[in-house]
């Protein structure tokens, strides 16, 4: 079947050589659907799936029940597909799987605090055994020729100096991890909520820059409270021609450390997770402020990539299908929710899309 054409698909210009703009994995949230909303907004951004368990894709080999979890649409390119999991020979397995499904990464959560992921000894427990991520990491870069990564925190429960994240990092780089996605916080994984934990614990940006300064050979991402792209773009040093006030001393503001200095060459991006969710409008000009390309046609409207996104609903969930999912409106739309945030009338579309959801 030939591909849809979609809104700014004439957008010129090379792939960029890093990812600078990365949408963070959320569970519940970065589901398939709501990654074709954020492809109409930005061709360039790297996008993410939600954490996908190892079990889950092992007992669901069959096509038909993988692409439940595995599936994607082709515009969704650069997409990584992030793993759970703490057995390396089921990773590896698994990794395999998402390679062949064309994914372009392919990332280990050891960040996720919740007790459900906890419990299943994965997620941000991990960070406790440095060894078995290090030998889970070996084990999916023998198995896949796509890159394998990690995403983290700077540290768990009282395990939370500088020196226990430089150790963490340099056991699993011996694995074969090259990337290192840092949510520049630690977690508590009893006590806090998940949600808590994506707040209550202080932002120590610095601790990354002393990362990507002790590991030059590595490269980094930068996650954790980076809710718009002026703040993106000040935390990667402006790339790109520079706007109007854009000033270094702005640049050591956002890092929250005015005496940073240059930024190292291996920060290679930064994380935008519920700011994408809450207001997807705000990157409409991603790919032009943060990788510099051009449009050859007017800014997409609201009603515009409306538009499109129901174009693609109605494709891929047809009314009269007798098999279509129950609860599917519900996943469908809510990406939507937040397209008019800050907006007079956001209240009422609100509703209207709630009440939609309900009827269905």
């Amino acid at each position: 079947r030939a591909r849809r054409p979609s809104l700014g698909e004439d957008l010129a210009g090379p792939a960029p050589t890093r990812p600078l703009l990365q949408i963070a994995p959320m569970l519940d949230v970065t589901h398939r659907d709501f990654r074709y909303l954020m492809r109409l907004l930005t061709k360039r951004a790297q996008l993410w799936t939600e954490m996908v368990v190892d079990d889950t894709v092992l007992h669901n080999l069959e096509p038909v029940k993988c692409d439940k979890f595995l599936g994607y649409d082709p515009v969704e390119h650069p997409v990584v597909c992030q793993l759970g999991g703490s057995d390396p020979a089921k990773l590896a397995e698994v990794a395999q799987v998402v390679e062949r499904y064309g994914y372009d990464e392919v990332n280990l959560n050891v960040g996720c605090p919740s007790c459900r992921v906890s419990k299943g000894e994965f997620g941000c427990s991990l960070m406790k055994r440095k060894e078995v991520v290090r030998d889970i990491v070996h084990a999916m870069s023998r198995a896949v020729q796509i890159p394998v990564t990690v995403k983290c925190r700077l540290g768990v429960d009282d395990l939370d100096t500088p020196e226990f994240a430089r150790d963490f990092v340099s056991a699993v780089a011996a694995g074969g991890c090259k990337h290192f996605i840092m949510h520049a916080r630690k977690a508590w994984l009893s006590g806090l909520s998940p949600a808590q934990n994506r707040s209550v614990p202080p932002l120590w940006y610095d601790r990354v820059l002393g990362l990507c300064r002790h590991f030059p050979d590595l490269s980094f991402s930068l996650n954790g409270g980076v809710n718009d792209l002026g703040h993106a773009r000040a935390l990667l040093g402006f790339p790109g021609p520079r706007l109007p006030g854009e000033e270094d001393r702005l640049v050591g503001l956002a890092w929250g450390c005015p005496d940073a200095g240059a930024l190292p060459s291996n920060l290679q991006g930064v994380m935008i997770g519920r700011g994408a969710m809450n207001n997807p409008m705000m990157l409409w000009d991603a790919d032009q402020s943060l990788y510099g390309l051009s449009r050859s046609h007017r800014a997409p409207t609201r009603r515009s990539i409306l538009e499109a996104y129901g174009a693609y609903l109605e494709e891929r969930y047809p009314p009269d299908d007798p098999d279509r999912p129950v609860g599917v409106v519900h996943q469908a739309l809510k990406p939507t929710l937040g397209v008019f945030a800050g907006l007079r009338g956001n209240r009422a579309f609100r509703c209207t899309v709630d009440k939609l959801t309900r009827d269905r």
